[in-house]
């Protein structure tokens, strides 16, 4: 048994150690120097402007690159590589007149699939014109560490996804803290700051953790860049299980015509159709959307962007907090829940004024409900409040359902209607039914007992 469990042990451990496969970097090269520090890494290669990773690279970078010099990293067609970026700055260029492409600081191309570990405080990559901050059409990027990155988007590019019209690609964001921006340079005002560029249709978003912060300009936070032409600008798939995410949307003023794009979705109008929603997966973590504003017409905070016929799909189905300023664009009329079926979803304005619970809930993070806001637990429903972790009311609670909480798990100056919060009777380190030791009472069970045996304490009590 203590084999056994040793073996699960170490599994465990490997396989959520960032950059566990590719191990140390062969070699660190500096794009201030445009050369190698000490021992020159393997499978990649300079040629003065550009480093290129080919096959099987794993290679640490540091330093700077400016749009004067056009220093930059690519990564092979169909190469499977690795980076570490440790105070990485790298502005591209941009053309003048601007009517040609720039430059893309961090290039994937078609086929490359790269990890980006992040090691320190400040890595930043800002794109040219017409290109993403990592371009990643047609790609796959993996993002993890400890360090922190901000992707701003050239104009019409996200801040990572694609360039102008083009798709974002396989995006992964296990951990770090990731800032991106769409279209942040002289003209920037179409990207999607995770997702595609202006026009361009086609992604896959998966966040499982970190600290990611996106803002579109004129497209969506996460998801479509803007519709410049009819039937652009359309959300894919974006599948939330963690972390702490905020997405906002575009406004119809950052792109000089249309309107708001959503904070997960599609993007805004230029004269056409916004972009339809895609399918939104959250089952943990915290998410914030909010929708781009317009004179001409809102955004989704989950949805489809100004004008968007379909708001695509909302599905919730674990533990997660989401907050929307809206399900519904500026046409639709009805607001689709019918895929809500676990978590906690504030709606109703920018300030989610309106909480509910469905299923059966438990916290994995502190939850405060401000004032002006109001949780409601409906009838059927339950959520649980584990050690640990804190439920504060400064607004309003109202519980049709059921509350289990640790003794001072539930806390607030605000208003607490309905069913009284369900407390176990002696210290639980689980108040929830069927959480590991002692007894509680539950909802509909008054006065009952539920008894509790404890798995791990039975393990290898059984008879030989």
């Amino acid at each position: 048994m203590k084999k056994k469990f040793c073996l699960l042990f170490l599994l465990f451990i490997a396989s959520i150690a960032p950059g566990a496969a590719w191990g140390a970097p062969t070699g660190t090269f500096d794009i201030s120097l445009g050369d190698w520090v000490g021992i020159p890494g393997s499978n990649a290669d300079w040629n003065g402007t550009v480093l290129t990773l080919n096959p099987g690279a794993n290679i640490a970078i540091t330093g700077v690159g400016t749009s004067l010099n056009r220093r930059r990293i690519e990564v092979a067609e169909g190469a499977k590589a690795s980076i570490t970026l440790n105070g990485v700055s790298i502005t591209a260029y941009s053309p003048s007149p601007a009517t040609d492409d720039g430059d893309s600081p961090l290039l994937l191309n078609a086929g490359a699939n790269l990890t980006l570990t992040l090691v320190g405080t400040k890595n930043t990559l800002t794109a040219g014109r017409n290109r993403a901050g990592i371009e990643t059409t047609d790609a796959t990027l993996t993002i993890n560490g400890t360090g922190s990155l901000e992707a701003n988007g050239g104009s019409r590019g996200a801040g990572i996804g694609g360039g102008a019209s083009g798709g974002g690609g396989n995006i992964t964001i296990e951990s770090g803290t990731v800032t991106a921006v769409g279209g942040r340079n002289v003209n920037g005002t179409n990207g999607a700051g995770i997702g595609s560029g202006d026009s361009g249709n086609g992604y896959i978003i998966t966040i499982k953790g970190g600290t990611v912060t996106a803002t579109g300009n004129g497209g969506a936070g996460i998801g479509g860049g803007r519709s410049a032409v009819s039937g652009g600008g359309n959300g894919g798939t974006v599948t939330i299980s963690g972390g702490t995410v905020s997405a906002t949307g575009g406004n119809g003023s950052d792109s000089g015509s249309g309107g708001g794009g959503a904070g997960i979705g599609g993007g805004n109008n230029a004269g056409n159709d916004g972009g339809n929603g895609g399918t939104v997966t959250i089952s943990g973590g915290t998410v914030t959307a909010t929708g781009g504003a317009s004179a001409n017409g809102d955004g989704a905070g989950i949805g489809g962007g100004q004008n968007a016929a379909d708001g695509g799909k909302l599905a919730m189905n674990g533990d997660g907090v989401a907050y929307a300023s809206s399900l519904k664009n500026n046409i639709e009329t009805t607001t689709n829940t019918a895929g809500v079926k676990n978590g906690i979803l504030f709606t109703g304005g920018d300030n989610f004024p309106n909480g509910t619970v469905y299923g059966n809930v438990k916290l994995q993070n502190n939850l405060t409900v401000e004032a002006g806001q109001t949780l409601t637990v409906p009838k059927g429903a339950s959520l649980t409040v584990p050690p640990g972790v804190t439920l504060t009311y400064h607004g309003t609670i109202i519980n049709k359902g059921t509350i289990y909480s640790w003794r001072g798990g539930v806390t607030g100056d605000g208003e607490f209607k309905g069913n009284p919060v369900q407390y176990p009777p002696d210290p639980d380190p689980d108040p929830s039914p069927g959480g590991g030791g002692g007894c509680n009472t539950g909802g509909g069970m008054a006065g009952t007992l539920i008894l509790v045996s404890v798995f791990w304490a039975r393990r290898g009590k059984k008879k030989s």
